[in-house]
């Protein structure tokens, strides 16, 4: 089994904030024309995802086979409030919680004496509740943001088939940073995308697990 790197390397938060910047960029200039009216008043999120998920043993019962989930899909959904402007920026406070299922499964093995390992099916199931205070730049009818803040996450997995084990994280420390977009083609309804990179710990709060959520959907308002 493999072992998820303790944190973020700099070079992939280097180009984290990059693709995050240049997204923000291209996606600000556009917005800022239509209306001269700051974004808000609020806001709630309804999004699908993808994400990796932890590989770390310390996140799995004991295991007959070496397979494990690697990316997982799920849902985010939060909402935020929009209260006062900051120099260019209107100051946003929120959160969204995200809940990503992951799979991997392993076939039965027969050896040439006829003796059959039994396959493994491992489900596993990680939800993160994200607090965030934004700096949203725009309009009304579309902005950009950066974000970031400090909330819990959780990972729970169960193995069946072949050693059958659950294995519950209970309650971790979560740092999420990340930035994104709406467009208001109505006067309620958005889409919106969300990048986001999010740490939970591994066990004990000194090992770090990193992984870059990628999220599409709809605002309302």
């Amino acid at each position: 089994m493999r072992r998820a790197a303790a944190c973020a390397p700099p070079s992939l938060l280097r180009s984290f904030g990059a693709t995050v910047a240049s997204v923000l960029i291209l996606t600000g200039a556009p917005v800022a024309a239509q209306t001269s009216s700051r974004p808000g008043p609020w806001v709630l999120d309804v999004r699908g995802t993808t994400s990796p998920v932890p590989t770390d043993p310390d996140y799995y019962p004991p295991l007959a086979a070496v397979l494990v989930p690697e990316r997982g899909f799920g849902v985010d959904v939060g909402g935020h409030v929009y209260l006062f402007n900051l120099g260019p920026a209107r100051v946003g406070f929120g959160a969204s919680v995200m809940t990503i299922r992951s799979t991997a499964e392993t076939a039965a093995v027969t050896d040439e004496d006829g003796v059959t390992t039994p396959g493994q099916r491992l489900a596993l199931t990680m939800r993160t509740v994200a607090p965030q205070v934004s700096f949203n730049f725009g309009t009304r009818d579309g902005w950009s943001y950066l974000s970031a803040g400090i909330g819990t996450g959780s990972v729970n997995t169960e193995a069946t088939g072949g050693v059958e084990g659950i294995r519950k994280s209970g309650q971790l420390r979560a740092v999420n940073i990340g930035g994104g977009a709406r467009w208001f083609f109505t006067s309620h309804i958005a889409f919106g995308f969300d990048l986001r990179l999010h740490q939970i710990a591994a066990g004990d709060e000194t090992d770090r697990n990193s992984m870059f959520a990628v999220g599409a959907g709809l605002s309302f308002r």
